[in-house]
């Protein structure tokens, strides 16, 4: 037995909001992302073009490369090489923003140097003299 609520509710489209920024199907991060800045460089591995720039975020399957050009060119799928005096690693271009460049690495970077990144350099890029403007 239906009651009158009932059939007005189902007779009604539903409509889904959007909750927050919308995950590719199937996709969910394995590392917890940590804000640092940290200079570093990015080699694009097929053309050999290296460029310098930042790390203004980094967990241990990946980072997010600030290039120091003005310029964010659409590199996704490219091969490159992240370069840091705490690491260097492989990885493939997953996403281009207007910060910089999503990169996965091929390995996985070590906790300990998570932490070491996190303890010297760990702080959101607007705070760091990069965002800063005289």
């Amino acid at each position: 037995m239906m009651n009158p609520a009932s059939k007005i509710s189902s007779a009604l489209p539903r409509l889904k909001l959007p909750i927050g920024r919308k995950k590719k199907q199937g996709f969910s991060r394995r590392h917890s992302r940590h804000a640092c800045v940290v200079i570093g460089t990015m080699k694009v591995i097929d053309i050999g073009a290296e460029f310098d720039g930042a790390l203004i975020e980094v967990s241990q399957g990946g980072c997010t490369f600030r290039q120091a050009s003005m310029f964010v060119l659409d590199r996704i799928g490219e091969a490159v090489l992240v370069r840091t005096e705490f690491f260097e690693l492989e990885g493939r271009i997953r996403a281009v923003r207007p910060e910089g460049y999503g990169v996965q690495f091929f390995g996985e970077i070590a906790d300990d140097v998570i932490d070491r990144i996190v303890a010297e350099y760990g702080f959101n890029v607007a705070e760091s003299f990069l965002a800063k403007r005289n």
